[in-house]
């Protein structure tokens, strides 16, 4: 077979827009970041690893450092770095006419090299970047892209690249830089250091116009739609593969057409059975504030931790015109696991300095502090119901009661959580519940989980029980439209305080009893 790699029209032009043009005054590259955002199986990795060698030894450049970003070297092995090697270790020719060595960590030519670089490694400080390369860029660590970042600047032709497909959450690098150039073709930003070529395909092509939502049977049976997203289709990329991939997810597997949605089309809509789409959420935005509302009525939804964790307070309000609006507050505890997850810890931070977040004393989540913010919310408005989940809240919810506050306790079960949950995701498809573009919340909305049972009864959940990836805001507010929509369900805080009683006062201790503790003596 013919060893060479022909460039395809769409290759040509994106290496052509990345290194043809040149600064007048000193000749140095003019592009400076590139985002290659193009579904699966349509020649990246092919595209990374040439751009990668050619750095590494044709660029002319002085000690080329190559890092392969990756969240661990692991993902690097298995993605890009693995690719260079393979590539490397199939063709002998190459690497003896260029002296390349190749190792498990580095690969080495001439004083440059490609390495990798992770969060977890031991190469994050002292970066010198002549080209970084980021592949799925989606599922990368955000800390390391923001570390490449900083370092960037002491290399004249120093070149950011990422390749890769859309995400399963509005989040991360590649969702950053997508912004980023949805904002240069719009207008709103000019910057010709910054090059993109995204393949997907317009909302307007794909979604329902009276509801918003994705017209699966439009998308996923119109063939125009896959080749305008896919440059590779009926050259590199088989139709018939594709073709059968998007018949599984239309007719027989509905639970895949997200992924299919997200690796096909390049539509960032939640994978698997989530149960809100990005896009859908993002379009019931709307400029509100919190305080357009002040005595206006109120349902609160409380989900608290129990030790370790985030707590969410969610503020449903009712137009006169039948639309929700939904709020929300985040708290937790600056020391907790959360707090120092490293997929989190950028994003915690900037959702702290929009005002969303609450970050907390201590690794224990601070339950005081969310009941003082729920009581200065009855201050100012109308508050039907404050709605807690009872497995959680005695003591807050003892508290709020001692204080004369609307406390209830609602039951996080099926039972009780279908019909607000149903509520919920009706009113995002016809864009009848708004709220304020809450980053939290979005991404709670879009880490929700849930598959309908036999009898028609939905919970929301995580997809994985100890997942990193919230709902609390989510089922908070769920709790507050539960309340409002069937307030029989919820059942009077007195029910909860009478319960939970001491119970050493009832048992004493446990072991001690033959010591005449435990009969209400003590």
């Amino acid at each position: 077979p013919d060893p060479r790699i022909i460039l395809e029209p769409f290759e040509i032009w994106i290496e052509s827009a990345i290194h043809g043009f040149r600064v007048r005054l000193n000749g140095t590259r003019l592009v400076k970041t590139a985002l290659e955002l193009i579904p699966r199986k349509n020649a990246k990795s092919l595209r990374a690893t040439r751009a990668a060698l050619f750095e590494l030894c044709c660029s002319g450049g002085l000690a080329p450092e190559i890092p392969i970003a990756a969240f661990s070297s692991k993902q690097a092995d298995d993605t890009l770095y693995g690719d260079i090697v393979k590539m490397l270790n199939n063709d002998e020719e190459l690497k003896e006419q260029f002296k390349i060595r190749v190792t498990q960590e580095e690969i080495t030519c001439n004083g440059g090299r490609i390495f990798k670089l992770t969060q977890h490694g031991e190469r994050i400080d002292g970066l010198n970047p002549s080209l970084a390369l980021f592949e799925e860029g989606h599922a990368g660590a955000a800390l390391v892209y923001k570390v490449v970042d900083s370092a960037f600047g002491a290399r004249p032709n120093a070149l950011r690249r990422m390749i890769t497909t859309a995400g399963h959450h509005s989040e991360g690098p590649a969702f950053d830089l997508l912004s980023q150039a949805q904002m240069i073709l719009e207008g709103k930003v000019e910057d010709f250091t910054f090059f993109a070529a995204i393949y997907t395909l317009d909302r307007e092509d794909y979604t329902n116009p009276e509801t918003n939502a994705i017209d699966w049977d439009r998308l996923l049976t119109d063939e125009s739609l896959i080749a305008r997203a896919n440059p590779m289709y009926r050259v590199g990329l088989d139709p018939s593969v594709i073709k059968a991939a998007v018949i599984e997810a239309l007719r027989l597997r509905p639970d895949k057409r997200g992924e299919v949605a997200r690796t096909r089309f390049n539509i960032w809509t939640g994978a698997g059975m989530t149960l809100i789409d990005s896009a859908s959420w993002g379009a019931c935005k709307r400029p509100l504030a919190l305080s357009d509302f002040f005595g206006m009525k109120c349902w609160i939804g409380v989900d608290l931790a129990q030790v370790l964790d985030m707590c969410a307070i969610a503020l449903l309000f009712e137009l006169p015109t039948g639309q929700l609006v939904a709020f929300a507050m985040y708290f937790l505890p600056e020391e907790s696991p959360t707090a120092q997850n490293p997929d989190l810890v950028d994003h915690l931070a900037h959702w702290q300095e929009q005002g969303f977040l609450i970050l907390t004393p201590g690794p224990l989540a601070d339950h005081d502090r969310v009941r003082a913010d729920v009581e200065a919310y009855c201050d100012v408005f109308d508050v039907q119901v404050i709605a807690c989940d009872p497995a959680q809240a005695h003591n807050t919810v003892k508290y709020l009661w001692d204080g004369n506050k609307p406390v209830m306790v609602y039951p996080n079960n099926a039972k009780t959580m279908t019909a607000p949950t149903d509520d919920i995701l009706g009113r995002v498809a016809v864009q009848t519940i708004w709220h304020d573009g809450n980053p939290i919340l979005a991404w709670n909305a879009q880490n929700v989980h849930g598959e309908r049972k036999a009898n028609g009864s939905i919970i929301p959940r995580k997809e994985k029980e100890n997942s990193a990836r919230k709902i609390d805001g989510f089922v908070a507010l769920c709790f507050a439209n539960g309340c409002r929509m069937q307030p029989g369900e919820a059942k009077p805080a007195v029910e909860v305080t009478s319960a939970s009683t001491d119970p050493y006062l009832k048992r004493g201790i446990i072991g001690f009893d033959q010591m005449g503790i435990g009969d209400g003596d003590v």
